[in-house]
């Protein structure tokens, strides 16, 4: 069975902190993925509707809508529902971990994080999502 392509796949991230968001998306980048960015829950949707990315990695606290809230409006949606969230998030408790699930998320990455995990665990849900 040939591995699926996912060079060139894009990504959009969700993250209010700038520095974090900088050093993704230049990891990322550097990476060969093509990056979106927003930097709140109302701008991903948006962005998701529109641009259709192959994959969201978000953060949960951002102000107004949160990451959860914004992960359950997306699954909701005929538009984003397919579209796999990763949260990345420095809410490492119990609770919070299982709530990223209940509401969509395929994957749960706590902060401070290793690019490289990030990355490995991008590549793996794109090509989950690729095999689907």
């Amino acid at each position: 069975m040939n591995r699926p392509n996912i060079e060139g796949s894009t990504i959009l991230i969700v993250d209010d902190t700038w520095p974090t968001l900088d050093l993704i998306l230049t990891h990322l980048t550097h990476c060969g993925f093509k990056v979106l960015t927003a930097q709140d829950g109302m701008r991903a949707i948006s962005q998701a509707e529109h641009a259709q990315p192959d994959l969201i990695l978000m953060d949960v606290m951002m102000p107004g809508v949160d990451g959860f809230e914004t992960c359950r409006n997306l699954k909701e949606s005929e538009l984003t529902r397919d579209i796999p969230v990763i949260f990345m998030t420095s809410l490492s408790d119990i609770e919070h971990v299982i709530m990223g699930f209940e509401v969509g998320a395929v994957d749960y990455i706590t902060k401070p994080v290793d690019y490289r995990e990030v990355e490995v665990r991008i590549k793996a849900h794109l090509i989950l999502r690729q095999w689907q």
